[in-house]
């Protein structure tokens, strides 16, 4: 039998795709420079929700900039929009984008659309940048950094060929003036890092789109049949977000008055979980059970859906890389398109074409097919982390098995249900998916009202992340707190025995009716990882001790036999049938659960306490503090900062009332924030976890809390901690010594000297120094991008809360230049740089130690290589 196929292999990143898309435009048949003063630009715009629905494509033409256009064909479109522009806009642009309301625009760094003397560009940029900030837009350049493996599979899957001609085309196409267009851009000393970015990022393009010589069947005007080669390029560029695992199309609407007023490709339904719907390919027989047809929407049918004007004219074109089908053919007829151009299909299609060809004035484009030309990392979803750590919150100390529940007769043993220990994380639905709460069951309370309870009426249009599917008395909860959606691991929060079997499949079964008749989605969640990337590259950027072998075995429903009913309620029929399906998810399974073990696994030795009173100590490890340094771990593998990764709980009690990591703020899209061609990075941007988990609380009281963090706080954020009244500071005393591997903050010490003891106690005692920061380059090729998102914890009030933590989030960072300012020292304690070592300040210093800081300050210092962990800026699922 054929082997299942795993996910989808797509660009991870929306935004890299339009960006993308905004560049091709540039090279459209319609493409002129409006005028000799004026460079020509391609333009894409998006809905800035979490569909990222394009709304229009279009470039500049004869008289009309590329924004002129857009706005004048979609006046009403743009409202809190994020706009994509292949060169950074002019003042009159600028006033055009402020009037139509957008939320964020971002560019691609080669030359301003305005040309001329440099002194005028530079005024005239200057004005840009005071109108969107006064306008509280974002603005900021935009460079994709994609994967080249992801993005050989990619052009693989979609059928992308290229010949001889055009195997190389944008790659060529680095500009050679980088020095002037860095400083008209204020990305001064980022030429090299962006330069090498910027060729990394146009070879993936070239790999993407599709060789653009063939011939059509109907011959009409030279730049008509241009035009028709562009667009079709456009759709294999759209076809490369596909998630349909077997074949990626695209396809796009063309309105006569010169725009692309819609765009789709095919996949699954929105909110759609990877393992929940069938993805065998078109050979599996459809009795199986395990075909994806009729669950897949096809790229006609997303482009019709989603398009931006509802009006259909006499001479649009729906361009497709495939024939559309006879249902998506019957869609088509009925909006009233009747021109269409598609890629020419196999000979077994000919029933297909001929209805086109009768129905519709259809061109067919012949490909000139030559070889399929090679191409030239945090935890990469929000969702992966929040789903690992409702699975620790099982492991927490406080965690408990609640009382058993009857059913009707209490002497039947039939009529006994058992719960196991159960997680949960509460997170906003929207960018930057701050989290709300973290809780776990006791003996009293289950996890779900445990949590809800200390948030009522707070909750409405979250997300929740549970380690096992809810009871029904829980899922009643949820429905009534009006969350948005419900996402589990696969287990059962009810216990599982041959006796109550029956009992269980009812149970599970009202849980999937109330959900579906309630209109919220609910459905398996498994975080599909690379392990050894986890390992080699997220794992060491937190600074956490080595994975511990007595971890707390995470299970699932398949470790144990399952009736067919209950894995129909969980959606997971179509896996249990086919074999190969079930090893595949299986194994994306145990890859999960190893990549958790790995993050979460590690424990500290010696503990340090700071309580304000008395100088600071040492004390005796305790449960409830492993546990927590765990949690902050997890947290510490979704940071995007240079330097090493920090994670920061708030207890009060037994209550997590802050989550924080270190990063970027908000709204940071662009990995050159962090670094610059001589090592250094905009230290003074990143905001510590400590900072981030004290202003996204929920609780407005913090006094008689504890702050619990990987890395011994800052003087500004101390300053912050006792401003609140924490009564303690909690942190794990490291050594670099025995830090993981590849976490030191020189990457040629770990392989000059492969002795080096896999974890080491990072010293407590830092000083200030400009130097010492992990290099990037050399994984900037590799990297996958993700979304930057803001950390964690959102206030208990609506509207009190400042989304300060880093980078996802399209909005604008306004309003939090304090934070900036007192995270320029913040950030330092994370380069594994000193603090300074007098004794009144740092009480910890001993002698000995003493004379070590003074030692090592005394060396000269070693250059970096090229080979430290990459950051991941910004990316489009919501963070």
């Amino acid at each position: 039998m054929e082997r299942g196929y795993k996910i989808a292999t797509r660009l991870g990143n929306k935004k890299d795709l339009c960006m993308f898309l905004a560049l091709h435009m540039e090279n459209s048949p319609m493409c002129v420079s409006p005028s000799e003063k004026f460079n020509k630009t391609g333009i894409v715009v998006c809905e800035s929700d979490k569909i990222h629905k394009v709304v229009a494509m279009s470039c500049s033409r004869e008289n009309l900039h590329a924004v002129q256009h857009v706005m004048l064909n979609v006046p009403c479109s743009l409202s809190n929009c994020t706009v994509y522009l292949s060169r950074k806009p002019c003042s009159t642009c600028t006033t055009f984008l402020i009037q139509g309301s957008v939320s964020s625009v971002y560019y691609w760094p080669m030359s301003p659309e305005l040309k001329g003397e440099d002194s005028a560009v530079e005024e005239d940029l200057k004005q840009v940048d005071q109108m969107f900030l006064r306008s509280n837009i974002s603005s900021s350049v935009f460079l994709p950094i994609t994967d080249s493996d992801t993005v050989f599979k990619i052009s693989s899957r979609i059928k992308i060929y290229k010949c001889t001609e055009c195997s190389s085309h944008y790659a060529e196409a680095v500009p050679k003036d980088m020095e002037k267009n860095s400083s008209l851009l204020n990305m001064q000393g980022h030429i090299r890092i962006c330069a090498e970015q910027m060729k990394n990022s146009l070879c993936c393009l070239d790999c993407l789109l599709h060789c653009p010589h063939g011939k059509f069947e109907k011959k009409e005007k030279i730049d008509v049949e241009k035009m028709h080669t562009h667009a079709l390029q456009l759709c294999y560029l759209l076809a490369a977000r596909s998630d349909d695992p077997d074949r990626g199309v695209g396809c796009i609407l063309y309105s006569q008055n010169g725009y692309f007023f819609g765009a789709g490709y095919n996949g699954y339904p929105i909110g759609a979980i990877f393992a929940n719907l069938p993805c065998a390919g078109r050979n599996i027989k459809k009795e199986s059970g395990t075909a994806k047809g009729p669950v897949l929407i096809h790229a006609e049918a997303n482009a019709l859906l989603f398009r931006s004007r509802k009006k259909i004219e006499e001479n649009d074109v729906l361009y497709c890389t495939k024939p559309p089908c006879s249902e998506c053919q019957n869609y088509i007829q009925f909006v009233g398109i009747k021109k269409i151009v598609s890629v020419q299909e196999s000979s077994n299609q000919q029933d297909s074409t001929d209805s086109l060809k009768s129905n519709f004035e259809y061109y067919q484009w012949k490909p000139q097919n030559a070889e399929c030309s090679d191409p030239p990392s945090r935890l990469p979803n929000k969702e992966d982390l929040c789903i690992f750590l409702a699975l620790h919150m099982e492991n927490s100390p406080n965690c408990q098995e609640p009382r058993c529940k009857y059913a009707g007769n209490k002497q039947k043993e039939t009529n006994i249900l058992k719960f196991f220990r159960t997680g949960i994380v509460i997170c906003e639905a929207n960018k930057p998916k701050r989290i709300i709460t973290m809780d776990c069951s006791t003996n009293d309370l289950h996890a779900v009202p445990k949590a809800l309870l200390r948030f009522p009426n707070a909750l409405k249009g979250c997300e929740v992340y549970l380690s096992r599917m809810p009871c029904i008395s829980c899922a009643k909860l949820l429905i009534q707190a009006q969350v948005s959606q419900v996402y589990y691991w696969p287990n059962l929060e009810i216990q599982t025995t041959e006796v109550n079997l029956n009992k269980i499949e009812m149970e599970a079964e009202h849980v999937d009716n109330i959900f579906r008749e309630s209109y919220i989605t609910a459905a398996v969640y498994i975080p599909i990882l690379d392990v050894e990337m986890v390992k080699r590259r997220i794992f060491p950027r937190t600074g956490s001790p080595p994975d511990d072998k007595t971890t707390t075995r995470i299970t699932s429903v398949y470790d144990q036999k399952q009736s067919p009913k209950l894995l129909e309620i969980l959606n997971l029929t179509h896996i249990k049938k086919d074999k190969s399906f079930r090893d595949s998810y299986e194994d994306d399974i145990q890859k999960a659960i190893e990549s958790f073990q790995t993050l979460a696994g590690g424990i500290d030795t010696e503990i340090k306490e700071n309580n304000f009173q008395e100088d600071k100590h040492a004390i005796q490890r305790q449960l409830k503090y492993t546990h927590a340094l765990q949690l902050c771990n997890l947290l510490a593998a979704r940071n995007d900062s240079p330097n090493t990764g920090v994670g920061t709980l708030i207890y009060r009690k037994e209550d997590i009332v802050a989550v924080g990591y270190n990063g970027f703020p908000k709204g940071t899209v662009n990995s050159l924030f962090a670094q610059k061609d001589d090592g250094s990075c905009d230290r003074h941007a990143i905001i510590c976890a400590e900072a981030n988990a004290i202003i996204l609380r929920t609780e407005d009281d913090l006094s008689d809390t504890e702050l619990i963090t990987t890395c011994e706080p800052c003087s500004d954020c101390e300053n912050l901690i006792k401003a609140m009244k924490i009564k303690k500071i909690i942190w794990p005393n490291r050594d670099e010594k025995k830090q993981p591997e590849g976490a030191t903050n020189d990457p040629t010490v770990e392989e000059n000297n492969p002795s080096t003891e896999p974890f080491q106690v990072k010293s407590s005692i830092k000083k200030h120094s400009d130097e010492k920061i992990l290099s990037l380059q050399a994984d900037r090729e590799k990297c996958n991008r993700t979304d930057t998102e803001g950390t964690s914890v959102s206030g208990g009030k609506e509207g009190k809360t400042m989304e300060i933590q880093s980078p996802a989030d399209e909005g604008h960072a306004s309003g939090q230049q304090a934070i900036l300012n007192s995270s320029e020292a913040s950030a330092s304690h994370r380069d594994g740089i000193v603090k300074e070592d007098s004794e009144k300040t740092n009480p910890l210093l001993t002698e000995t130690e003493s004379e070590l800081e003074t030692e090592s300050l005394d060396k000269p210092k070693e250059s970096h290589n090229a080979e430290g962990p990459s950051v991941n800026a910004a990316e489009d699922e919501p963070a």
